[in-house]
């Protein structure tokens, strides 16, 4: 079974963060436009287009209609729509991790 080796979270002010340096709940929690897991066999997993993206059981998924109480847990980030093109851009850039 494959085991998720790293991730890559792209903003919509241009920042990413990666679990190379950071903790899941230690990024921003709101902005995220593109999450990208990387597992051990080079696969790779780009969630998009969601409200809310979590972490969980070293496994990243994105859902829509979940509550503030979530921010209080610290592994749940915040997702938005941006312009068609800055999305495209990001796209773009999270597809090379």
């Amino acid at each position: 079974m494959r085991e998720l080796k790293s991730w890559r979270v792209f903003y919509d002010n241009g920042e990413e963060y990666s679990s190379d340096n950071f903790e899941w709940k230690d990024i921003p929690a709101d902005g995220i436009l593109v999450v990208v897991e990387v597992y051990d066999d080079g696969s790779k997993e780009l969630h998009h287009g969601r409200d809310y993206y979590i972490l969980d059981d070293d496994k990243a998924y994105g859902t829509n209609n979940i509550q503030p109480y979530l921010h209080k847990l610290g592994t749940v980030k915040f997702g938005r729509w941006s312009k068609d093109s800055l999305f495209r851009q990001i796209l773009e850039k999270a597809k090379n991790v």
